[in-house]
């Protein structure tokens, strides 16, 4: 049906500034802090973000209130310790990101198969990278595809780690998981648990292939990914 509003998107509603506007500016903000990397007034606030200082007066307590800016004795502002956080865990999912995708595409060089990364999300298993195998006939899997947890070696790693390992619990290959025609009839899966920082679980590493070729309960494959979720558990920071 027509939206036959006549209401501006900036505007306030019942008292209440629309939720895009008011993210718009503070990203403006943040942005000038970002451009300048020194301590602002409401001056230079105002002429790098075109808000009245006002406005800008308002989300600056907001932004001192949860400790991503603080204002310095000479009335200037600089960004606060939540902004470092926001760094760090920018540089970590970076970190993250990178190991998990040269893992993948070391397990397709190591068994000729397609190899994935999955999380659970909300009962589901939600592929985030893979990597496909160079043969013709393959799996592949759609990044961000979400699939209700079922009785693969993928789900079945997901439901049983998905927690925090108890202190001085080490991995072990009995983590590992196959399963041979459970979401399709031709294809076969090992995967294994893959931990971070302090025991997290981080996520599901698998292997995917034609069952006519990928043997899941092959001892060498199943040696291969263990070793290999290992080896990505330790380079995630945990202590194996």
């Amino acid at each position: 049906m027509r939206n036959t509003s006549t209401e501006n998107p900036g505007e306030k509603k019942g008292g209440v500034e629309r939720p895009v506007a008011a993210a718009e500016r503070t990203l403006q903000i943040l942005d000038a802090f970002a451009t300048h990397q020194q301590p602002l007034s409401l001056g230079e606030l105002s002429e790098a973000t075109g808000l009245f200082k006002s406005v800008i007066v308002r989300y600056m307590i907001s932004f001192e209130k949860l400790s991503y800016a603080r204002k310095l004795p000479d009335g200037r502002y600089q960004m606060g310790t939540k902004a470092v956080q926001l760094a760090s865990a920018f540089e970590k999912s970076l970190d993250e990101r990178v190991a998990i995708e040269n893992c993948l595409w070391h397990l397709v060089a190591a068994t000729g198969e397609s190899a994935f990364f999955y999380i659970c999300d909300n009962g589901h298993r939600l592929c985030l990278f893979g990597a496909d195998s160079p043969q013709s006939l393959r799996v592949s899997q759609k990044i961000g595809v979400s699939i209700p947890l079922d009785e693969t070696s993928i789900s079945r790693v997901l439901k049983a780690f998905d927690r925090t390992l108890d202190p001085g619990e080490g991995y072990n290959d009995d983590m590992v998981h196959y399963s041979i025609g459970v979401f399709d009839p031709l294809t076969a899966s090992i995967s294994a648990p893959v931990f971070g920082r302090r025991g997290r679980f981080v996520g599901a590493l698998s292997v995917s292939g034609p069952i006519q070729r990928f043997d899941a309960q092959k001892p060498g494959n199943l040696e291969i990914l263990a070793e290999a979720a290992r080896r990505l558990s330790v380079e995630l920071g945990f202590a194996a």
